[in-house]
């Protein structure tokens, strides 16, 4: 085993060249540029041309209602400098390193125990499990606003019919984060759930035929087989999540609206406040979303280094 994987390992897969175009394949190519065409027109449109716009204003202290006057990199730096802009990015990585793992495990336990049911049974529990995903940020608050009040919730209801004390969701800071976060996973584990049967589905079924004969255990079967099989959905579900968790807007809003103390303030929820304040140009505002993008940007970019997802390919 370990000879066959040195011989593996020992082979260089030449780099393959640019291949050049067939005859009929130039012949098609206006063809493929008119198909094309559409979809790089609305992407100009509504994402390159708005893109170079901020940019351009975000170095001019800009209002709807009086002349705007170029300021340089102050925007940039009086935001990176500002306390509760550096809180909320704080907030957001912390919402990262909860979400992210925690969404991942319960959907990958949640595929197996899809799998393990019969074909009638599975499609029961897959239609159960995808109704939150249905449902929106601002209707799961509400809902959960009605579990978790401090005064009138179901929890402390319950609570205080037990004999217990009421617990202060909304204004602890530890509950508070736990509630934000337990929303966001509630809101969540379905469609991920979903994705990571697909991708358990989609294995072969030979590979776990082999593993059995050469004696390898349940567990073996996982961390030799499944995951990495698995890596590309892996990939593809922890970049959406670092996304969306990063851009973490509604939930925190109505929820706790970044409180007790900036504890749940999340970076677009304090540019929308930024957005709201007379006193302050939307260069700044404009600024702070753009540093967001390219901070997201760079840590998925880290996310695809560090897991070095490749395509799967037969033969």
């Amino acid at each position: 085993m370990s000879t066959a994987k040195k011989q593996a390992g020992a082979v260089r897969v030449p780099r393959r060249g640019r291949r050049r175009l067939t005859a009929i394949e130039k012949k098609e190519l206006p063809v493929v540029y008119l198909m094309l065409a559409p979809a790089i027109l609305l992407l100009t449109v509504f994402v390159v041309v708005p893109l170079f716009i901020a940019l351009e204003r975000s170095f001019y202290d800009w209002t709807f209602y009086k002349p705007s006057t170029f300021v340089g990199w102050d925007s940039y730096r009086i935001i990176i400098n500002n306390y509760f802009f550096r809180q909320s990015v704080k907030n957001a990585f912390k919402f990262v390193i909860i979400i992210v793992p925690l969404m991942m495990i319960i959907a990958f336990a949640l595929s197996h125990l899809i799998r393990s049911l019969g074909p009638r049974m599975s499609n029961v529990y897959k239609g159960i499990i995808y109704i939150p995903t249905v449902v929106s940020g601002i209707a799961a608050s509400v809902i959960f606003i009605f579990v978790l009040d401090f005064r009138g919730g179901i929890i402390n209801q319950t609570l205080l019919a037990l004999g217990g004390e009421r617990i202060a969701f909304m204004t602890s800071s530890a509950w508070a984060t736990t509630a934000v976060s337990g929303v966001t996973l509630w809101l969540g584990f379905g469609i991920n759930t979903i994705l990571m049967y697909a991708a358990l589905t989609s294995i072969p079924t030979e590979y776990y035929e082999a593993a059995s004969i050469d004696g390898a255990s349940g567990f073996q079967k996982m961390y030799h087989v499944t995951i990495p099989q698995m890596k590309n959905i892996f990939v593809l579900i922890a970049v959406q999540l670092t996304t969306g968790t990063l851009q973490m807007f509604d939930i925190p809003y109505l929820l706790t609206g970044g409180g007790p103390r900036n504890q749940t303030l999340t970076p677009m929820l304090y540019l929308y406040n930024n957005y709201r304040d007379a006193n302050k140009g939307m260069g700044y505002t404009i600024a702070g979303a753009l540093i967001m993008m390219v901070l997201i940007t760079a840590i998925n970019s880290i996310i695809f280094r560090v897991i070095r997802s490749e395509k799967m390919v037969d033969g």
